[in-house]
Formats: structure tokens, sequence, C-alpha cells
């Protein structure tokens, strides 16, 4: 064999060899690309229930979600069963007020606060009339250093009279009419009815008499 002929078969065998290397490579290849493809595939596969559920929710108000008498939502109602919602409100919010109007009354404490809460109300302004007729007084010359001290001490017992009546009813009074409140508000139309039922019939008795 001449020199020739051994360098061409020697070039022939690497190329051969060189097809085989690249063949091995483009098969291991390939299974990366699969297996690639086939994560972003189950990727996208896993976003899509997120985003569908996402899109299910739907933010709902609270005036929708208010419940009626009737047991439907009020964005279920009519235009008419609404106005009959909101009558019937207002029926049992004047019920309930009359209602607790007469607890209160037939409240022996609450009576007797109310009594030195008018008292304590009625020297505050009993004595503010007398410092503005001193100031009266004052105004048309008759100047004198003792109604000066009279108007002075006047004005002042009648504020502390009245800042003393707004907070006894504040810490004795307040306290009462809020009991009596959570009271009527857990009772029943029927019984709140029953109690403006007797009230009535009691001031019918005392009228009839």
């Amino acid at each position: 064999m001449t020199l020739r002929e051994t360098i061409e078969a020697a070039k022939l065998e690497a190329q051969e060899a060189g097809s085989i290397f690249t063949s091995k490579e483009s098969k291991e290849e390939e299974p990366e690309k699969r297996e690639s493809t086939g994560f972003s595939k189950r990727s996208t596969a896993r976003a899509k229930p997120v985003s569908s559920a996402a899109s299910s929710v739907r933010v709902v108000s609270a005036e929708d979600a208010k419940m009626g008498r009737s047991g439907k939502k009020t964005s279920e109602m009519t235009k008419e069963e609404r106005k009959a919602e909101r009558a019937a409100v207002r029926d049992r919010e004047d019920l309930m007020t009359s209602a607790a109007s007469i607890l209160l009354k037939r409240d022996e404490e609450y009576k007797r606060n109310q009594r030195i809460w008018w008292i304590l109300l009625g020297i505050g302004l009993a004595l503010s009339l007398i410092a503005l007729g001193i100031n009266y007084l004052l105004s048309h010359g008759q100047q004198s250093e003792q109604l000066v001290v009279v108007a002075m001490v006047t004005i002042m017992m009648a504020y502390v009279s009245i800042i003393a009546a707004f907070i006894f009813d504040l810490t004795k009074s307040r306290p009462i009419r809020r009991r009596v409140d959570g009271e009527v508000k857990s009772m029943s139309r029927k019984k709140l009815e029953q109690i403006v039922r007797e009230d009535a019939e009691e001031k019918a008795a005392k009228k009839n008499k």
C-alpha cells in the first residue's frame, strides 16, 4: 500500500469515528429535550387550574351578603320586596323604642336617677338665670363689688351643677339604658307587642278611674 492510500484510509476512519460520536451525542440530547419539554408542559398544566380557580372567585359585597327576613339576599330582592323589608325593619325599631321606654319607666332605679338628674339640671339653670339677672343690674349702673362677687360665684355654681348633671347621667342612667336596650333587642316581636299592649291597657284603666 502506498503512502497516499494509507493517508486516505486514515482520513476515512477518522470521518467514520466522528460520525459515530456525533450520533451518540444527539441521542443523549434527545431525552433531555423531551424531559425539559415535559417539565414545561407540566408547569403549564399546574398553572392552569390556579388561574381558573382565581377567575372563579367573586367578591361579595356586604349589601349582597345581607339576608332579609324572607331568607333572600338583598341583591336578589325585587323593588317591592326591598321596600317591604325596610318597612318591616322600621316597624320593629319603633316597637323596640316603645318597649324600651316602657321598661325604663317601670325601673325604679332609673326613675330615681332621672329625678336626681332633673334636680341637678334645674339648679344649674336656675343659677344661670340668677347670674344673668345680676349681670343685667350691673350693666345698668348698679355697680357693686358684692354683686360682682355674687355673679361670679353664681355662674360658677351653675356650671358645676350642669356638668354634674351630665356626669351623673353618664355614670348612673346610661348603663341602665344600655342594659334595657340589650334586653329589648333579644326579645321576639310577640314579646315586644305584649309589653306595648299591657302599657296601653294600664293607661286606659287609669283614665277610666
